[in-house]
């Protein structure tokens, strides 16, 4: 591209992202080593840089970067599910392109679902949903940016087969499994049980367990601080997860950061979300059960709030959601909690 090592920054990077992923094959290096080459960057301070030198880019791909860094810095995903929407949905802004620029009051609803239904057309049931979720994401940036008048979401037609199945957690003769499976003794056996632990006791998703940094742990309190999603919550530590992360971090080598959960391979760094749930899968393998992945015990943690006489409200800021509609998804395989969701007749719920 002709870029001096000086004149590497964050935009920089992100338009090159973005421009590579909107590729229809997309370098097998973009997909599952950026994240590396974003920390080496970081850490060798080229992405300080204010100057942005390079090839031209097309109005969408702008866009695209723009949306990309609200993905990343006011919805926290990871970098696997933003290259997941870019890829979904960065065809839309194709459709509005005209004239050197993106004309967002071209879109209309009737343009998305055509889109849709012609994106979704190799795919099955549950990629179609995914079309739709990356549709939704960039229709929230595009409106609360100004790029959108209104808001279209609501005229976007539902995929068939798409409806919500009740949250499957794990059972505790499941989890007991999937802890005897671990090795404790062994670096590796103790990394995995305290992963495990961490996940099924405290509800984390993958992407929030392989984000803990050594920092995040306040043992004088008995807190932990968690970041995920845009908002960071601060959870009590129970006994056997304090026990378990103990255990771990007296064998964990060094490192070349100060995350908690690190890989045993040179180079030494923070564990990726795939990584954090294929540890899950491997224990559930060891231990001869289906294949389990980290969100199940998300979802297991939950229940097992509801299960002990807990709340949704309680269950609610152990997940950190930001909504209680969305737990209330728990409620459907808890009838104790149902009763929360009654109210007499006449009088509106909260």
């Amino acid at each position: 591209m002709g870029i001096e090592v000086h004149a590497i920054d964050a935009e920089l990077l992100a338009r090159f992202v973005a421009a590579e992923r909107s590729r229809e094959f997309v370098c097998v290096t973009v997909k599952e080593s950026m994240s590396a080459m974003r920390r080496f960057l970081t850490d060798a301070g080229y992405l300080s840089a204010t100057s942005v030198v390079g090839d031209p880019v097309t109005p969408a791909q702008v866009e695209i970067v723009q949306w990309c860094l609200w993905m990343r810095e006011n919805r926290g995903l990871t970098e696997k599910s933003i290259a997941a929407c870019c890829y979904y949905a960065a065809g839309v802004l194709d459709l509005i392109a005209a004239d050197g620029s993106v004309q967002w009051a071209r879109l209309d609803a009737q343009a998305l679902n055509e889109y849709i239904a012609e994106r979704g057309r190799p795919y099955g049931v549950v990629t179609r949903a995914h079309i739709v979720d990356a549709i939704r994401c960039l229709l929230r940036w595009a409106l609360s940016t100004g790029r959108l008048e209104r808001d279209l979401s609501a005229g976007i037609l539902k995929p068939k087969g798409t409806s919500r199945a009740l949250p499957r957690g794990v059972n505790s003769e499941q989890v007991a499994a999937l802890l005897a499976a671990c090795d404790p003794a062994t670096v590796i056996g103790a990394r995995d049980f305290a992963v495990l632990v961490v996940l099924v006791r405290l509800g984390l998703r993958a992407g929030e367990a392989a984000r803990l940094s050594l920092d995040d742990i306040d043992w004088a309190h008995g807190q932990l601080r968690v970041t995920g999603k845009g908002r960071e919550l601060i959870l009590p530590i129970p006994v056997d997860v304090g026990q378990a992360l103990t255990g771990w971090l007296k064998l964990r080598p060094v490192a070349l950061d100060r995350a908690v959960f690190v890989r045993m391979k040179a180079p030494r760094h923070t564990l990726t979300p795939a990584a954090i749930s294929a540890i899950i899968a491997k224990l559930s393998h060891l231990a001869g059960l289906e294949t389990i992945y980290a969100h199940r015990l998300r979802h297991t943690a939950a229940m097992d709030v509801l299960a002990a006489g807990g709340s949704l409200t309680e269950a609610k800021e152990l997940l950190g959601h930001r909504y209680t509609v969305t737990t209330m998804a728990y409620a459907k395989v808890d009838l104790a909690s149902l009763r929360e969701l009654v109210v007499p007749f006449g009088q509106v719920p909260r």
